[in-house]
């Protein structure tokens, strides 16, 4: 993982897009999963994508699969404890056709989770719904062309034409970094992270931002959601060599429920 941010790294400075510094984060409508996620013994995380929209997969030579980061994170908050499902290659997702609409609202991605989705939770069982699709997110002020993703409920849409807009010319690792940190920052809101569904054990809510994590070192902090910000995020994580990037207090907030790993 070391090496995998390393390359993340080279040329950070011409990274451009994500959110402004002074842009609040759009995500997190709604309450996240909560206590109730823990609950279960099993999650599956069902990924859909628009035609020509699929997240990027496969290994990176000598830097392991791209998927890793969502893996090893998720399973952290669950301690290892959950038979956790998430797909890593494209032919484990679903191709859902073209969407005309270029500019998605939540009744709009909805819309979408309704006619698309097909795992739904039983007993012992929770799942998450994630949609990749171009456009932009689309509220009462109009398209969000710095939102990377946005999560309500359990279900996440995840926006490549912003995601795309980090990429860095011979160094893709960049834009699969800020892919893979946006999707496990959506995943930690839907599951209920900083106050959304999970109490925490210690103040560490940013209040001005809803449901981020005080910390700037931490995943669920807002602005890790920006290109520029998630680079930085990035070069932290080399030095510490961290392969999980939630903080002690949201580790902590999870590990109340789960006795820790």
């Amino acid at each position: 993982m070391r090496a995998w941010l390393f390359v993340v790294l080279v040329g950070c400075h011409s990274v451009t897009g994500g959110a402004s510094d002074d842009e609040p984060a759009i995500d997190a409508a709604g309450s996240g999963g909560g206590a109730g996620v823990f609950e279960a013994t099993s999650v599956i995380v069902e990924i859909d994508y628009e035609m020509g929209q699929e997240p990027y997969t496969g290994p990176i030579l000598g830097f392991g699969d791209t998927f890793d980061p969502t893996v090893t994170n998720i399973d952290r908050l669950f301690a290892g404890k959950k038979m956790l499902t998430i797909p890593r290659t494209v032919g484990e997702m679903e191709n859902i056709g073209a969407i005309a609409d270029e500019e998605l609202t939540i009744a709009d991605l909805s819309a979408l989770a309704m006619q698309h989705r097909t795992e739904h939770d039983t007993t012992g069982v929770k799942t998450f719904y994630v949609v990749f699709v171009s456009g932009h997110f689309t509220d009462a002020n109009g398209p969000n062309a710095g939102v990377l993703g946005v999560s309500f409920g359990d279900t996440i849409a995840m926006f490549k034409d912003v995601i795309r807009s980090t990429d860095v010319i011979g160094l893709p690792n960049i834009v699969r970094y800020v892919e893979q940190s946006t999707l496990i920052h959506e995943l930690g809101h839907s599951i209920g992270l900083v106050d959304n569904g999970v109490a925490m054990v210690a103040a560490h809510k940013d209040a001005e931002h809803g449901a981020h994590c005080s910390n700037p070192d931490c995943v669920m902090y807002w602005q890790n959601e920006g290109a520029t910000d998630a680079a930085q995020f990035a070069q932290n994580k080399l030095v510490t060599g961290r392969d999980v990037l939630f903080d002690a207090q949201c580790l902590a907030d999870v590990d109340a429920l789960t006795g820790g790993p």
